[in-house]
């Protein structure tokens, strides 16, 4: 019989590693935190330091590389915009600088962050899921208290405003009801998105629930006639209950028939004005715009063009949401012209997972929150929008990298943009689905 062999005790962890793991933690919890931040971080003025500083962090826990070529390029096309709107005179320095600024540290600071955690969508996605869900579960109680004190009676909770609330969760109500109707499970988790969506009485919000249920029945051919039926129902249902959709869509249609914004309602007005003064823009540049940070520059040459502005003038609203023109769609023809919304198209194309199963559905669920920034949202630099940019280019290089190894090697398309070797990072990520749901 064998004698037991000695085990050599386990060194213990040096001071210079445990800062490391330590460090490591704060940016991955810090960074989950902050996807959610942004009224405290607006309020504050943090946003952006907070991001410079955890960059800098990252820098000690992590090697930091060269930068691949696709982000390197990107970066580029930016600074060409930047520089050219200098040029012409269509932006200032003081604004449109900021925007460079806060895009390129952003940008970095995601890279670097997912490499820290081997480029693990997954685990990303599922952690933002699950911290989204009490995001809303905790709006609902506040809801509440602010009937009582007969405040906004539409829920936001602790995002800046209805829309915005609706941006950062409904990519996980689009996950957990996946998992509803493929697993039976999860209920919870969706009449408490439900109800917070319901509650919110954002048009916008109920469009993009209307757009999720469109891609959730076309995983199967036979609900595809039902699906129309259903949005119908549902958009119909929130014209009727709600006076604050009801609002916003009479007013939108008595600008169509009248052609002026004389009384419309608020968010209609930022909405079509910014519409005119984009159309003014592309006009003038059609094809690469006027570049990064000029559309507030912009907003104020071409303000008179707007029949009825006077009406807002007169209370001081007439550069409503002119800064980042109210849609990502209206900035980015603005600032960049048809060839910036082309890539713009082409991203969300390119690297959108069709068909069903896990990355599908992941892939899904962001899409619906670029398709509320493209109609609403025209931030660049949102603590949350690179932050879903990575996952879903990340989630389509998985995608790729499973796909069935019996399709014909040949036509087997490879990403064209490179994250780094995993190897790069610093430590494996030991977390699961499993784990987090």
């Amino acid at each position: 019989m064998n004698a037991p062999k000695d085990h050599a005790p386990q060194p213990l962890a040096t001071p210079a590693k445990m800062a490391t793991a330590w460090l490591s933690s704060y940016i991955y919890y810090s960074t989950l935190t902050y996807v959610f931040s942004l009224r405290l971080m607006g309020a504050s003025g943090m946003g952006i330091r907070l991001i410079e500083l955890n960059l800098l962090l990252l820098c000690l826990v992590i090697k930091v590389t060269r930068i691949p070529r696709w982000i390197f390029w990107f970066l580029l096309y930016i600074t060409a915009s930047w520089v050219i709107g200098l040029a012409h005179g269509t932006s200032l320095f003081s604004w449109s600088f900021l925007e460079y600024r806060a895009i390129v540290i952003n940008v970095l600071y995601y890279y670097y962050f997912f490499k820290l955690i081997r480029n693990d969508a997954d685990r990303a996605f599922l952690a933002y899921a699950r911290l989204a869900f009490w995001f809303a579960a905790i709006a609902i109680p506040l809801w509440a208290f602010s009937i009582g004190k007969n405040l906004d009676p539409r829920l936001h909770g602790l995002a800046t405003e209805p829309a915005q609330f609706c941006v950062l969760i409904m990519p996980a109500f689009y996950w957990y009801a996946h998992l509803l109707l493929t697993t039976r499970k999860h209920v919870i988790e969706v009449a408490v998105f439900a109800l917070a969506v319901a509650l919110s009485a954002s048009s916008l919000g109920y469009m993009c629930v209307a757009f999720g249920i469109v891609l959730l029945l076309s995983r199967r051919k036979r609900y595809l006639l039902v699906a129309p039926l259903v949005v119908g129902a549902l958009l119909s249902a929130a014209y009727v209950a709600s006076p604050s959709v009801r609002l916003r869509v009479d007013s939108a249609l008595l600008i169509a028939a009248t052609g002026d914004v004389t009384g419309a309602q608020l968010s209609t007005y930022s909405f079509v004005s910014n519409a005119i003064v984009t159309q003014q823009v592309l006009e003038e540049s059609p094809l690469i715009g006027n570049g990064i940070g000029s559309h507030p520059v912009s907003h104020a040459r071409f303000l008179d063009s707007i029949p009825g502005v006077e009406y807002f003038s007169g209370m001081n609203l007439q550069s409503m949401n002119a800064y980042e023109a109210g849609s990502l769609t209206f900035r980015v023809l603005s600032e960049c012209g048809v060839l910036g919304y082309l890539g713009v198209l082409f991203f969300v194309f390119h690297f959108h997972v069709g068909g069903s199963g896990k990355r599908a559905a992941i892939s899904n669920a962001i899409l619906i929150c670029f398709f509320l920034k493209l109609l609403r949202s025209g931030e660049y630099y949102q603590p949350e929008q690179f932050f879903f940019i990575f996952i879903y280019m990340l989630n389509y290089q998985k995608f790729k990298s499973e796909a069935p190894s019996q399709e014909p090697l040949l036509v087997r398309r490879k990403p064209w943009f490179k994250f780094g070797s995993p190897s790069q990072s610093l430590r494996p990520s030991r977390t699961t689905a499993a784990d987090i749901l």
